[in-house]
């Protein structure tokens, strides 16, 4: 009688693609954890993003960036009265606005709506923590959507989402302005 020797030891393998080089639960190549991470999860999630860029660099993606359109600053005049866009209408004026377009929302959730709302953007009601690049987004956004109807609602809504992914600690208010966006009847 010969007996065979056992086969050797031999990777994983799966019927449809081969030999396995990872499992579905190991770490990527290269992720060594460290047992104290001094940075927080939210500091780390709220750092600017880098990504590999095409030459294998890492690039710095902005988290500020208008997603509509840029400002542009060629026309503009050098003083104390010079504004950054001159031709859309304030806060102020934007809100009530968008508050007394026809809605599908009943009365007492649109109240409570406007008021997170006014609370974050109006100075004059409260200040969220909202910066003024943020502020001036959420202008051009609006003016866009309720002055010059280059908006829709579903652009509207994607874009509010996009920047509440962009920007930290904007959920609140941004979702309250959303949530009207998409409950604006006719638009």
């Amino acid at each position: 009688m010969s007996s065979n020797p056992p086969p050797p030891l031999a990777r994983a393998q799966s019927h449809q693609s081969g030999t396995i080089a990872n499992h579905w639960n190991d770490l990527p190549a290269g992720y060594i954890p460290s047992p104290t991470n001094s940075t927080s999860r939210s500091a780390s999630r709220n750092s600017n993003v880098l990504s590999p860029g095409a030459n294998g660099s890492s690039t710095s993606i902005p988290r500020t960036a208008s997603p509509l359109k840029p400002v542009d600053t060629s026309n503009q005049t050098k003083g104390a009265d010079a504004q950054i866009t001159p031709t859309i209408k304030p806060l102020s004026t934007l809100l009530p606005a968008l508050y007394n377009l026809p809605t599908s929302l009943p009365q007492s959730e649109r109240n409570m709506l406007q008021t997170r709302i006014n609370k974050s953007l109006l100075p004059a009601t409260g200040n969220g923590g909202v910066t003024e690049a943020q502020r001036t987004w959420v202008q051009e956004l609006l003016h866009g959507f309720i002055v010059e109807e280059t908006v829709d609602t579903k652009t509207c809504r994607e874009e509010i989402v996009a920047f509440m992914r962009r920007e930290s600690g904007v959920a609140g208010w941004a979702g309250s302005v959303r949530k009207v966006v998409e409950s604006v009847i006719g638009k």
